[in-house]
């Protein structure tokens, strides 16, 4: 059965950006020498789906991605991205139930949730995500964008496993509870 599922790294004091918004921060633990699962998750997902601001993160950081799977931008503002002529890239919006939903039954596998916070935190709410899989990083950030904000992540979800990285890397793997 197809899952949704969040992946991404947050601080030790649960920030996925920093306060400017910034998310580079934890580009300093990627490696060459590691995927951090990034490719089992590719491999078993049929599409992606991200917040607008994360894909303006990545638009502004990384203009030339190619985009591996189908990828979904959440956004009540489509016609920002007027003209933006990107392969693989749709821009969704409307209840997130449907959204979800949609994405699923159009690109089978599961439904990699790449970000953001605010995305995130309503999918947890509204109970559309079934796997976390969180990279907790050993900085504290001291502010910004916290991760969980309205949801009960520990009354939702129970952890599957953990696994350290030389990089200091801490993985979660949770996963809903009754799946």
């Amino acid at each position: 059965m197809a899952k949704a599922i969040f992946y991404g790294v947050i601080s030790l004091d649960g920030y996925l950006a920093a306060p400017d918004g910034d998310m580079s921060w934890a580009e300093k633990y990627l490696s060459p020498d590691e995927d951090f699962g990034w490719m089992e998750l590719i491999s078993s997902s049929g599409a992606m789906l991200q917040g607008r601001k994360t894909f303006e993160f990545e638009l502004d950081s990384v203009p030339d991605m190619e985009r591996i799977l189908p990828t979904y931008v959440l956004t009540e503002q489509p016609l920002k991205f007027d003209g933006l002529t990107i392969p693989n890239l749709y821009f969704i919006g409307g209840d997130l139930r449907e959204v979800v939903k949609t994405i699923m039954q159009k690109h089978p596998g599961d439904l990699f949730i790449g970000g953001g916070a605010m995305l995130v935190d309503t999918l947890l709410v509204m109970g559309l995500i079934d796997e976390l899989r969180l990279f907790i990083a050993p900085d504290i950030l001291g502010g910004g964008t916290k991760l969980f904000k309205g949801s009960k992540v520990s009354q939702q979800f129970k952890l599957q496993s953990s696994k350290s990285y030389e990089s200091g890397l801490v993985e979660l793997r949770l996963r809903k509870s009754g799946y």
